[in-house]
């Protein structure tokens, strides 16, 4: 072997090690940087999800206007049931806004997940979350209501029909039962946070919504003869 390179390779090998020992050295410094951001972001997210929780709306004023909808007289003044009806639309956006905002915020970052892009560019991290937001996606109310909006709109005389009046009703019921549960949440979540049990009641809290949902969804369906 010549000299020169007899000289030259283990400065070679030194330079290699110790670039080695550098990018070794900054990959983790990058993986703490990482997990750091991983964390604080969990905590913003956990918090975020307990405020949600702890100042959720009640589902019944929008079950109330239902019914009075579905219990009008024959005879109602038209004025009034479109009021009823402006109002539960207004009522139903609000709901349905706040039970995807829940979902969208129960992230549990299970094995370092990375979040995804899924309904309306909303940020997901498994997979329960994601069926549990398209869920809920679908089972919207307020989306019967404009049908109903329309429908009453383009009668003549002004009526309500038995099908509408009996989908008012059901969701209503749903409605009601609905927040039962989202009340039961709302009370633990005073204190959820701090007993770092958050992560537990996000999956039980998607676990306790699916059925409601699925109900809600399942009522439109019927409603509106689509799926």
């Amino acid at each position: 072997m010549p000299k020169h390179i007899k000289i030259y390779a283990p400065i070679l090998i030194i330079i290699i090690i110790i670039n080695v020992a550098v990018y070794r050295h900054l990959e983790n410094q990058a993986s703490v940087r990482y997990n750091g951001l991983h964390s604080l972001y969990q905590l913003k997210n956990d918090s975020a999800f307990a405020y949600l929780v702890k100042h959720a709306s009640e589902t019944i004023p929008l079950a109330d206007t239902l019914m009075a909808i579905s219990e009008s007289k024959e005879n109602e003044d038209p004025a009034k049931i479109r009021q009823w009806i402006d109002k539960a639309k207004i009522q139903a956006e609000e709901i349905d806004e706040q039970l995807l905002t829940i979902i969208e915020f129960s992230d549990t970052f299970p094995n370092n997940a990375v979040p995804k892009l899924s309904v309306n560019d909303t940020a997901m991290t498994t997979d329960n979350q994601e069926d549990m937001f398209i869920l809920a996606f679908q089972a919207r109310t307020w989306r019967p209501l404009y049908q109903i909006s329309y429908s009453y709109w383009k009668s003549n005389p002004k009526t309500i029909d038995a099908k509408t009046r009996e989908t008012l009703r059901s969701l209503a019921t749903e409605l009601r039962e609905l927040n039962q549960t989202i009340m039961s949440f709302k009370d633990a979540a005073h204190h959820m946070f701090f007993e770092d049990q958050i992560e537990s009641y996000k999956a039980e809290m998607l676990r306790q919504l699916k059925p409601h949902l699925e109900r809600l969804k399942k009522i439109q369906e019927d409603f509106t003869g689509q799926k």
